[in-house]
């Protein structure tokens, strides 16, 4: 039995004042990350490609630190919300603005932690599809020996055919909200 009682203030999630239509829900974010643990290295440098207000990186800061962290997203409104949403989880993360297969750094990182694109509004399944193809393929140049990289998607057989058509292996699959 599961009781909710409304008249409790959440405090969970309070620094997640803002949001967009396609953010991830703060409590999947969160679940993501805990059923990933395991698979997180304590003081990682960590890249979430497609960030939007930040949730999936903070959500993985309070529950493992992590040394530095990147969010990239090419939405500009999504990255200043991101920043508002860091600084009220008190976490210091380096948000840019730019799509991510133009994104280049200095180092690798030893974690991707992301939530998907997904088909929603003006965006279609064919652009999606395409959006995997070009991630698996991008992805490797940003990342150390032995990475893991942690997906919320909603697109699970594009990631169990293109991850492995790039080199990846899926160790671990879990459905978080059926």
């Amino acid at each position: 039995i599961l009781v909710k009682l409304y008249t409790l203030k959440e405090e969970r999630f309070r620094y997640r004042n803002n949001s967009a239509a396609s953010s991830i829900r703060p409590v999947n974010a969160a679940l993501t990350v805990a059923l990933a643990k395991n698979y997180l290295k304590e003081d990682a440098q960590v890249l979430d490609p497609f960030c939007g207000v930040g949730t999936m990186l903070i959500e993985r800061h309070k529950l493992v630190k992590a040394n530095t962290m990147f969010g990239i997203d090419i939405f500009g409104d999504a990255i200043k919300s991101a920043r508002e949403n860091a600084e009220n989880a008190h976490q210091i993360i380096h948000f840019v603005n730019r799509d991510f297969f133009e994104f280049k750094h200095d180092y690798l990182f030893d974690e991707i932690i992301t939530d998907m694109p997904f088909a929603m509004g003006h965006v279609r399944e064919e652009e999606i599809k395409q959006i995997y193809i070009q991630f698996f393929h991008t992805i490797k140049e940003h990342l150390k020996r032995n990475a893991t990289i942690i997906l919320y998607s909603h697109n699970k057989g594009l990631v169990r055919k293109y991850a492995p058509a790039n080199g990846f292996r899926v160790v671990e699959e879990f459905e978080i909200s059926m």
